[in-house]
């Protein structure tokens, strides 16, 4: 009766500022302070990943695991942006919803795949076989059902990249007269060989897996030496210089003028033209 009826309480979710910027290309202020915030690895060269999700309490959960795990995240509401985003943003691997306004991301996949070699990864709600059978028959890297802790999709993002440079690395890298044959470990500068030390080789070998993005001296001694080594030690910088210079001298590639091996000042080096 009269007075004793129902009373409901709810919240209606909006986009928020740094999701809704994301999603439409520009950087807000939300996102400056974010991204000064997140790892160095993200300020420097970050692997960009590109997120498409209508539900921005997703979004912000993916923007915010991604800038702490050390990626650049890019972030997408509206589908019919996500040609674009790739093209002006290159990412190294996309986070694709299934269930997306106007459309879905079967869908959606067969535009990425036009556009990116970059490996997808399905994000869901939905466990059902079908899905997932279907997912990996249009090519997807990997299949996340919701709900999901940072470390697990961080950890299926690390692994599908790893994938992806490893099957990148079957054929040669090629770049001007450069030529890197990861299988035979040989490297020819317009058809004649470049005699490389093993160091020297792994050193061109991750800088042309990652052609396009900037490793940092860390990351090199990573790379070069092992997780054993301690990164921040006196001379560490000096020691991957040293190995710079030796590498460019035996390629022919001018520090001044490179064609092949470009500094990034204070951060670390680059192969090719930056992405």
């Amino acid at each position: 009766g009269r007075g004793r009826g129902a009373r409901f309480i709810f919240t209606v979710p909006t986009v928020d500022e740094a999701a809704a910027g994301a999603a439409a290309g520009v950087p807000t202020e939300a996102q400056a302070e974010a991204s000064a915030e997140a790892p160095a690895r993200a300020a420097h060269g970050a692997e960009r990943i590109l997120a498409i999700d209508d539900d921005p309490h997703m979004l912000r959960y993916v923007r915010k695991t991604l800038l702490e795990g050390g990626y650049e995240p890019i972030l997408a509401d509206d589908p019919t942006d996500v040609g674009r985003l790739i093209r002006e943003q290159a990412p190294r691997l996309v986070l694709l919803d299934l269930v997306l306004p106007g459309t879905d991301g079967f869908e959606l996949m067969e535009e990425v795949a036009a556009a990116t070699e970059a490996p997808v990864i399905f994000v869901s709600g939905r466990a059902d076989d079908q899905y997932l059978a279907r997912a990996f028959e249009m090519g997807a890297a990997d299949y996340i059902v919701k709900p999901f802790s940072p470390t697990e999709l961080l950890t299926r993002i690390r692994a599908a990249l790893r994938r992806r440079a490893r099957s990148q690395q079957a054929k040669p890298y090629r770049l001007k007269n450069l030529t890197v044959d990861y299988i035979g470990n040989e490297v020819t500068i317009a058809g004649r060989p470049a005699k490389l030390t093993p160091t020297e080789f792994r050193l061109l070998s991750a800088l042309c897996a990652n052609s396009g993005h900037v490793l940092t001296y860390d990351e090199l001694l990573q790379r070069l030496w092992g997780p054993e080594h301690p990164p921040g030690a006196p001379g560490d910088r000096q020691r991957v210089r040293t190995f710079i210079k030796d590498l460019r001298n035996k390629l022919g590639d001018d520090a001044r003028n490179p064609d092949y091996i470009f500094t990034v000042s204070g951060v670390g080096y680059r192969v090719g033209p930056p992405r």
